[in-house]
């Protein structure tokens, strides 16, 4: 009943207050580098990557220690939808590394996860907005992203590696007449704060990048859930510093969102959805709804004036699964059928 609580009360806040909320693409795809096109280093490859993209994914202190992740990690292979070699250019001449892309199949994963013990984290996540002091030679500055080309691309190469939504400020004139590096690196950020309601975010994460003679280290702030969290990452080479930076937004934000896939017990819901053409169209929505964390089951039922019916069993409530629905960008949501208490929606046109 208390983890019950818990879900509908982190549906309400998500609803009430986050509304950055975006659906994330490409969680369950990933780049990996593979030794060589050899079986051996393939296997190897295929569970760095299915290991990367369930940690972006579930909630745990070591996930791979989970002992049905463990089993399916074994096993990488068999949860492929495709894969493809490129020429690693940073790999040395004459080297047979190569860049392997990665595509696994979103409904076997899911059921997996579903079957572990462990929460899962789905794609309609909030934007982080992400404030950033640079020291270089002795000089600080905050993060321009014209001048700092690496840098900015070196952050959004991270957070989408966990498949966190980041935001940085737009720097116009009037925020750089209002925040100071001061401002970012104080221990009671009151400007930084006031600058940041303008984005109208949950989460907000600041830090300092300094480049050292051949790495970066770096110092973080995360604020978020009326908590501040801080940590440091020593130094690395840029692109692994920020992978570990983001590390710590993933923890608490994924802890705060996540969905244990067996809260509570089996309900059934059904749904009446409008404006539906097609197979496609239908296929489609029926493997959106099979992917929200609570949902166990999906069933196409029949037409009825022109209304396709679903039929959902679900752990937790029909007014959780309303709330987790309207953070999509699928249905729109319609009321009630006071005939049968289904709940009805219409398709949103894309």
């Amino acid at each position: 009943m208390k983890a019950l609580i818990k879900f509908l009360l982190v549906c309400y806040l998500f609803s009430a207050a986050y509304v950055q909320a975006i659906e994330i693409k490409g969680l369950f795809e990933v780049e990996v580098s593979a030794l060589s096109q050899s079986r051996e280093d393939r296997n190897a490859a295929l569970r760095e990557a299915m290991s990367i993209v369930l940690n972006r994914l579930m909630v745990g202190d070591n996930i791979s220690q989970d002992t049905t992740v463990k089993a399916a990690l074994d096993n990488a292979a068999s949860y492929v939808d495709q894969y493809q070699y490129e020429l690693n250019v940073d790999a040395k001449a004459g080297s047979d590394m190569r860049v392997m892309r990665v595509a696994f199949n979103e409904e076997m994963l899911v059921e997996l996860m579903r079957s572990s013990s462990l929460a899962i984290w789905n794609e309609i996540r909030d934007e982080v907005l992400v404030w950033v002091v640079v020291e270089k030679f002795g000089r600080r500055a905050i993060l321009d992203v014209d001048q700092n080309v690496e840098i900015e691309q070196a952050l959004q190469a991270a957070a989408k590696l966990k498949g966190i939504p980041i935001l940085l400020p737009l720097m116009d004139l009037e925020e750089k007449q209002k925040v100071l590096v001061a401002d970012v690196l104080s221990a009671y950020p009151k400007k930084l704060m006031q600058a940041s309601e303008r984005y109208d975010v949950a989460a907000i994460l600041s830090g300092k990048l300094r480049k050292q003679r051949g790495c970066w280290s770096s110092e973080w702030t995360l604020s978020f859930n009326s908590k501040v969290e801080q940590w440091t990452v020593p130094c690395l080479d840029l692109a692994e510093n920020l992978a570990t930076a983001f590390q710590g937004v993933y923890k608490p934000l994924a802890t705060f969102y996540s969905v244990k896939a067996d809260q509570g017990g089996l309900d059934e819901v059904v749904l009446k959805v409008a404006g539906i053409s097609g197979m496609t169209a239908e296929t489609n929505i029926k493997s959106y709804l099979r992917k929200l964390p609570m949902v166990s089951s999906v069933k196409w039922v029949r037409v009825d004036q022109g209304l396709h019916v679903f039929q959902l069993k679900t752990s937790g409530t029909q007014a959780a699964l309303q709330e987790y629905i309207a953070l999509g960008r699928e249905l729109r949501e319609k009321g009630v059928d006071m005939h049968d208490n289904s709940l009805l929606y219409e398709l949103r046109r894309q």
